[in-house]
């Protein structure tokens, strides 16, 4: 599950979870928007705050990671 997912079915706020792991709440949203990746000790403790419902593996496939460009093919 989504990090983002899991605060809305939870109805938590990023300022909030962010106390409860640790972290500043510009991380959490910065986390949520897929604008970074979390460091290990971040996943460790959003895993362990969300009971496994949001593992490491849920961080692998992100819009940062994935990047679609065009290929430059010259036809000359």
């Amino acid at each position: 599950m989504k990090l983002d997912d899991y605060l809305r079915l939870n109805g938590l706020t990023g300022p909030k979870f962010a106390l409860q792991i640790g972290v500043d709440p510009a991380t959490v949203y910065r986390i949520r928007s897929g604008k970074v990746l979390p460091h290990r000790k971040t996943i460790q403790a959003i895993w362990d705050a969300t009971e496994g419902q949001v593992s490491p593996n849920d961080f692998l496939i992100s819009p940062v990671m994935v990047q679609h460009e065009e290929p430059n093919i010259d036809e000359t």
